[in-house]
């Protein structure tokens, strides 16, 4: 009975995923434990229809801790993601960043430490560059001084041979405003392949060309 019951939850948190509703996800997971692990669950997918989604509802979810009083609850939280990230959690927590970087845009407040803390903690592992890339960018503006701190090895991803990480680290250096970062974007102008990142609700797909020029306009 109880197996069945979880499934139920899983399949109507899946659902309220794919439509965005999140009024209803919110509702469900302040009041029932299940719904907010059913949740936690479609952090580890690889369906991005799921996954993103997910990333938005938690950090609403946290904002409505934040404000209610429960900080703790939302850096212990936000620790659980960092330990995802090790080795020793015993799988890697792939959508931890984005996360992070979601719930410091709806709580600006833990941008320190957590927005520096997230940079050292993806940039240095080669797995996890395009979701530190990612972070970086979503964060914007607000992180650029975390940014200037750690721009060797945020610079180092305009020498990567994957378009992807090209195109992340464009818009990236684009949304954050990084001047430093206009003769690699100068470099990538011309380059064709195609590269799809998710931006505020949407996929937008450009080459790593249009996304570099974009870069350059808005740093410009």
């Amino acid at each position: 009975m109880k197996n069945t019951m979880d499934r139920a939850v899983k399949q109507q948190i899946r659902t309220l995923l794919m439509q965005r509703n999140y009024d209803r996800l919110i509702d469900l997971c302040q009041t029932d434990k299940n719904a907010w692990k059913a949740l936690r669950i479609n952090l580890y997918t690889s369906d991005e229809n799921l996954s993103w989604p997910t990333i938005e509802a938690i950090a609403r979810i946290m904002r409505i801790w934040w404000q209610a009083g429960e900080e703790e609850k939302v850096r212990e939280y936000i620790r659980g993601l960092f330990w995802s990230l090790n080795d020793e959690s015993g799988g890697i927590g792939w959508n931890s960043p984005q996360t992070i970087a979601e719930i410091i845009v709806l709580i600006p407040e833990l941008i320190d430490p957590y927005g520096s803390m997230m940079i050292d903690r993806t940039m240095e592992e080669s797995l996890l560059v395009q979701n530190g890339l990612w972070a970086i960018g979503r964060l914007g503006k607000p992180i650029e001084s975390a940014v200037v701190f750690f721009q060797g090895i945020i610079m180092r991803s305009f020498s990567s041979d994957d378009p992807q990480t090209m195109g992340l680290a464009a818009w990236a250096m684009g949304e954050v405003g990084f001047k430093l970062a206009l003769s690699s974007l100068e470099k990538l102008v011309d380059r064709p392949e195609l590269v799809r990142i998710y931006i505020q609700g949407d996929f937008h797909e450009k080459t790593v060309g249009e996304w570099a020029r974009e870069a350059i306009d808005k740093i410009a």
